[in-house]
């Protein structure tokens, strides 16, 4: 792909700036004065998972029909957790891409199918047992150029429809969470800002994403819900789901929904299997659910 060179920049600046954040914090943390001779108390956790699927189909003189295919699906998962007295401080990044070619000709290009960017860094000050005063911060957008081929196929019929911050989200929030462990937790934000980008001029121009026309920012302000639920169902069978909940003050009926479900197979330590589902409802920018599954077979390793 074109962009191919400047997507494994931002992959790879993305990785880079996470893991010295998270570096700066626990030297940060970590540089008390101590007695001579005793080792620092490490309070982090950290986990990276990194994963990559491939498939391919040949058909040649195939009397059932069909099209050959080739496609390719990424993820990188990253974690980094503090817990120390009363606070616990989260901190996570998410990555996903895929591509995918259809047919025996060379020149048809690959499509994207996946393509994600995502940053979750949440603070919580414990008050009483399982309930927690909770500063949230929630970035997410996406990576490559996104078309539409509806209107034919090869550069000449596909239509941008969306970029890198194209749109880009950006939610702070002020709030109570009560958690269960790592298993469940729930959190209330009453003061919640949302603030959608959209940094392309052609994008910008066509109000694309609920922004006016023109204009790169569009703010709100609401109240927000957020739940998050892990467990291992069975060995080496795990389940998650996450829901948030949005409402802007203006237009409280509209509520933003975005609920996801992953269920992770895992075979042995280098190949799993993942099975996920996404949906999305954002009345001002599409009027209609947005629905995305996907079942993977690949390689995965965690550190």
């Amino acid at each position: 792909m074109k962009n191919f060179k400047h997507l494994t920049q931002i992959i790879c600046t993305a990785i880079l700036l996470f893991y010295s954040y998270i570096s700066a914090a626990q030297q940060s943390v970590n540089s008390d004065t101590l007695p001579a001779g005793t080792a620092p108390t490490n309070y982090w956790q950290t986990k990276s998972s990194f994963g990559l699927n491939f498939s391919q189909v040949k058909l040649a003189n195939w009397a059932g029909g069909g099209q050959s295919s080739v496609s390719v699906n990424s993820l990188i998962n990253l974690s980094a957790d503090y817990a120390r007295g009363k606070s616990i401080w989260e901190n996570k990044l998410d990555m996903a891409y895929g591509l995918m070619r259809q047919g025996d000709d060379n020149n048809a290009g690959f499509r994207k199918t996946d393509d994600l960017l995502n940053f979750i860094s949440k603070y919580n000050y414990n008050i009483v047992d399982g309930f927690f005063i909770t500063a949230l911060t929630d970035f997410r957008t996406q990576m490559d150029v996104g078309y539409n081929y509806s209107k034919g196929t090869g550069e000449a019929g596909r239509v941008k429809i969306s970029e890198f911050m194209a749109p880009g989200f950006l939610v702070s929030s002020l709030g109570a969470t009560y958690k269960k462990g790592k298993m469940f937790s729930l959190t209330l934000s009453p003061f919640t800002s949302k603030f959608t980008f959209v940094l392309d001029d052609s994008l910008s121009n066509a109000g694309s994403f609920g922004v006016e026309r023109g204009s790169k920012v569009r703010s709100e302000l609401g109240s927000a819900l957020r739940s998050s639920f892990e467990k291992e169902l069975y060995t080496n069978i795990n389940f998650r789901t996450n829901l948030n909940l949005f409402a802007n003050y203006r237009t409280f009926s509209q509520i933003d929904v975005n609920w996801e479900g992953i269920l992770l197979l895992k075979v042995n330590n280098y190949i799993s299997s993942t099975v996920s589902a996404q949906l999305i409802y954002d009345h001002d920018i599409i009027q209609k659910t947005q629905w995305r599954n996907s079942i993977n077979v690949g390689f995965l390793l965690e550190i």
